[in-house]
């Protein structure tokens, strides 16, 4: 190896841990610093490009933003390398620094401390660096090793490994325990976000019920979108992972590509199902600010109706299940070779994940190729018994008692659609009396609620 030649300016990099109170010989100030490097570019006849300081900045950090310039100037060729007073004020972590020293050695460029103890411009200074690299890269690997031990030791243990998911407190010993109330503000949110209501209304909801988030240290935040989306994204809420949400509903409420944006497309009232006696227009959901989500019209004016949007669907809701009545569910159809298929693929997925759960001695993760195998064939095979029958007939369900359950599971556009099936219309009215005072419907079969309504007021749209 022979020594490199270094042709371009070489960069002053300074760095001061802690700029205030500081004194004695351990302490080197800035100025102090670059007089040291400039002593020594002299003597070796180098020439001096710019000069980067850091002050207040921890070399146990690699993230500083004069020394990425410094790396960024020597990347671009810029700089032919970097001059420090010593190699602490280059770094203080032995993996992160020998990281840096190696990427700037592959962009050509050198790293000379003023104190002599570090040259990689000489034949010497380069093969130590490499002896230095491996020793680094073996020890990363000792300690990487050696942690995932530990957090699989930590979680045969029942040790949780990270900060509390919402919903949970953690133990002394280490261990999630359910916080009742909080846990039942979780589910309400899945819930929520399972019936098409947007992440604004689910953060509102985990907001008003004063769940902290996960960076308010225990005490209650208001909850961000981003914030909501990565709790009702966290797979260690599904029922098959341990968690109280049911696998179905977990599923239903994941962000979707292409998912409606349209005002009222979201939810299952929507595309004008419910309208307004006033003036005939569609009655559109919006929390508008307020505390309650609400169905209201948006025609100026004042004297038009709006009523709590929750209250509005379990009502409209019930009124279509209670009509539809007792019925005998009909043979399941679609192409019974396509279910076996898919029931084959699940028994194959489940043996496959079972059988490394045993050698390996735990369940494989959620996100092992084995898992997700089976989440997949499951969900197929889900997706294919949801449509086997389509259309979706009222005679799918037994009676009314269980119906609620088996439509939440829905889409949302496949829950409007049956509910279409059921009512042609919904009329709202004004007032401050509850929904039967204020609710007139008029069912497909020709019938009408409440029943001495001898015909709902017509609109138009």
């Amino acid at each position: 190896m022979s020594p490199k030649e270094i042709t371009r300016p070489l960069d002053i990099y300074i760095r001061v841990s802690r700029v205030g109170g500081r004194e004695g010989d351990s302490f080197i100030s800035p100025e102090l610093q670059e007089e040291k490097c400039r002593a020594l570019a002299k003597a070796r006849g180098l020439k001096i490009g710019q000069v980067f300081t850091d002050l207040d900045r921890s070399g146990g950090k690699m993230d500083r933003p004069e020394f990425t310039k410094v790396l960024a100037r020597i990347d671009s060729k810029a700089s032919g390398g970097v001059i420090v007073a010593r190699i602490d004020r280059f770094a203080r972590t032995l993996i992160g620094g020998l990281k840096a020293i190696e990427d700037i050695e592959q962009a050509g460029g050198v790293v000379l401390t003023a104190d002599g103890e570090f040259d990689t411009s000489t034949a010497t200074g380069e093969l130590v660096l490499r002896i230095m690299l491996s020793l680094a890269a073996f020890e990363l690997r000792r300690i990487s090793e050696q942690w995932e031990d530990s957090k699989a030791n930590a979680r045969a243990r029942g040790v949780h490994i990270g900060a509390a998911r919402a919903g949970y407190v953690r133990q002394e010993n280490g261990t999630l325990a359910e916080h009742p109330e909080h846990l039942a503000a979780i589910k309400e949110a899945f819930a929520l976000r399972a019936r098409g209501g947007s992440w604004r209304e689910v953060a509102e909801l985990l907001t008003e019920a004063c769940l902290p988030t996960s960076k308010s240290k225990g005490e209650a935040k208001a909850w961000s979108r981003q914030a909501t989306r990565n709790v009702i994204q966290n797979r260690a809420y599904r029922e098959d992972e341990g968690g109280p949400v049911p696998v179905w509903q977990w599923e239903k409420a994941q962000p979707k590509a292409g998912e409606a944006r349209v005002r009222g497309e979201g939810h299952v009232l929507g595309a004008g199902l419910v309208r307004c006696s006033v003036c005939g227009a569609a009655m559109h959901k919006s929390s508008n600010g307020q505390r309650y989500v609400v169905l209201r019209c948006d025609t100026a004016g004042s004297g038009h109706p709006t009523i709590s949007f929750e209250t509005a669907r379990d009502y409209i809701l019930s009124l279509a299940f209670s009509h539809v009545g007792p019925r005998l569910k009909r043979t399941p159809g679609g192409d019974e070779s396509e279910r076996e298929a898919l029931e084959l693929a699940v028994e194959a997925a489940r043996a496959e994940f079972e059988r490394v759960a045993e050698l390996l001695g735990e369940k494989p993760s959620s996100t092992s190729k084995q898992a997700v195998a089976l989440t997949d064939a499951q969900a197929a095979l889900g997706g294919f018994e949801s449509v086997a029958d389509a259309p979706i007939g009222l005679g799918d369900f037994l009676t009314p008692v269980g119906v609620r359950q088996e439509f939440e599971k829905l889409p949302v556009p496949e829950q409007r659609r049956v509910l279409r099936s059921i009512i042609e219309r919904v009329v709202l009215s004004p007032g401050r009396g509850n929904p039967g005072e204020r609710i007139e419907v008029e069912f497909t079969d020709g019938e009408r609620w409440p029943a001495d309504v001898a015909e709902v007021p017509v609109v138009t749209s």
